[in-house]
């Protein structure tokens, strides 16, 4: 019995090295990235809180050709246009969804006092930080973000623009953040997130640099066919950020403020900008007391609703999502800034508070939807007109005013006007822009 025992044993043990030899002469090893991105890949579409985890991006080139998607123009709501044919490259600034970009700045710039900043209407102590090319950092607005308080850089950012992104039949799945940076530098900006063609409404008001972590295929495309913008894509740019990588994608990639002008000076990029600005003043007649504003009736996502409060201790107004006071965190980070560098925290340097903003200003604007597939979902992405003119709402000093916005490209500044058409000004600040589709009820106490 014992030597049939060993007998038995000796078998399985020989078949099993058998079977392994096969198999490591006959298998083919799965190829893997040499290298950690959160980037996708321009064939990978993002993925949404209800899709599954993120693929393993495969490195590929950007194409050549036209993607074949049909956008929406301007003027011409539920009338798309055809698809662009395989290799057809329209000219620049043919598509409606590409800015018409002239000579900048498109009107003359003001006089102002030395070292007023144009985007806040605030006085810096020394004027050369005015001597920079603004940057535009898309910033995600998942919950899971939000709840443990990933967002970083929001308070110190001189203008937010907080838009809708992508659509499902009628819903919209989030909001995202452009947060303009001129005279300060974070020591955390983020979560980075990926561009939309929203972009165009913004970036070219400022000549300003993009930065994102990547974009679809069409929008992708789109942004190649505006040379003249600073693209800041983390897949092209990988040195100018860092992976906090205990976190999910949603809130996964960061840079700072120091890093982006560091590597705009790199690349020789960063250069002094003339900007025609804001209009800043005291606060205007016929404007009625609200203490509050509330974004929360759809279509605007129910997991994404705001909240703005005006606060009399600060003269500013503060911010709260679902119900909750929406927190941002300040701290330091150092990394090696190479593909796939770790952020690293410096401890002792975390501060936590919640959003605020001296000014809001809520857009009405045309949302128009696209064929341009955003997700692994099949979202599509949302054209948002800016240009023209359209309703505004004015929240300072604890007291609104109703009006129009108005410019003529996306290259100028938005202009505010009461319905006599005289300029309502912004208070000297930071000012967040709530952007919504036409028609729609914010509701102000």
């Amino acid at each position: 019995m014992k030597l049939f025992r060993s007998l038995l044993v000796a078998f399985f043990i020989f078949a099993a090295l058998v079977l392994s030899a096969c198999e490591a002469a006959d298998a083919t090893p799965t190829p893997r990235p040499t290298r950690v991105t959160t980037v996708r890949a321009l064939n990978t579409p993002e993925p949404t809180e209800t899709s599954l985890p993120e693929p393993t991006p495969t490195l590929i080139i950007e194409p050549t050709e036209a993607p074949t998607y049909t956008p929406v123009p301007a003027g011409r709501a539920g009338a798309p246009l055809p698809a662009a044919p395989a290799g057809f490259v329209p000219p620049a600034g043919s598509d409606p969804l590409i800015p018409k970009i002239a000579a900048f700045p498109p009107k003359p710039v003001p006089v102002r006092p030395a070292g007023l900043n144009p985007l806040t209407g605030l006085t810096v102590a020394d004027p050369k930080v005015l001597q920079k090319r603004p940057i535009v950092a898309r910033i995600g607005n998942d919950q899971i973000v939000r709840t443990n308080a990933w967002h970083a850089g929001l308070n110190e950012a001189d203008l937010v623009f907080e838009e809708l992104i992508d659509m499902i039949g009628s819903q919209y799945a989030h909001t995202r953040y452009s947060a303009v940076f001129l005279t300060n530098t974070p020591p955390l900006i983020g979560p980075i997130r990926s561009g939309r063609i929203i972009n165009f409404q913004v970036v070219p008001m400022l000549d300003a640099a993009l930065a994102h972590a990547g974009a679809s295929d069409g929008t992708r495309w789109l942004f190649s066919k505006v040379p003249t913008m600073i693209n800041l894509d983390e897949y092209f740019n990988q040195p100018a950020y860092c992976y906090d990588k205990t976190h999910p994608y949603q809130g996964r990639l960061f840079t700072t403020g120091p890093r982006l002008r560091e590597w705009l000076t790199q690349k020789g990029w960063e250069k002094s900008v003339p900007l025609y600005g804001f209009t800043f003043g005291d606060r205007p007649g016929g404007m009625q007391g609200a203490n509050s504003l509330v974004i929360n009736r759809a279509p605007w996502p129910s997991w994404s609703t705001v909240e703005w409060r005006y606060d009399a201790g600060s003269s500013g107004y503060l911010r709260s999502t679902t119900g909750a006071p929406h927190m941002a965190t300040s701290k330091t980070v150092t990394a090696k800034w190479g593909n796939g560098s770790d952020c690293v925290t410096t401890p002792g340097t975390e501060i936590k508070q919640q959003v605020r903003a001296t000014n809001v200003v809520v857009l009405w604007a045309r949302h128009e939807k696209t064929q341009i597939i955003e997700d692994s979902n099949n979202a599509v992405s949302v054209y948002i007109n800016l240009t023209g003119q359209g309703d505004a709402q004015i929240f300072r000093d604890g007291a609104t005013i109703k009006g129009k916005w108005r410019r003529n490209s996306e290259q100028e500044f938005f202009e505010f006007v009461d319905n006599a058409g005289n300029i309502i000004p912004l208070k000297p600040g930071t000012t967040w822009f709530e952007i919504v589709p036409t028609g729609y009820v914010v509701d102000v106490k």
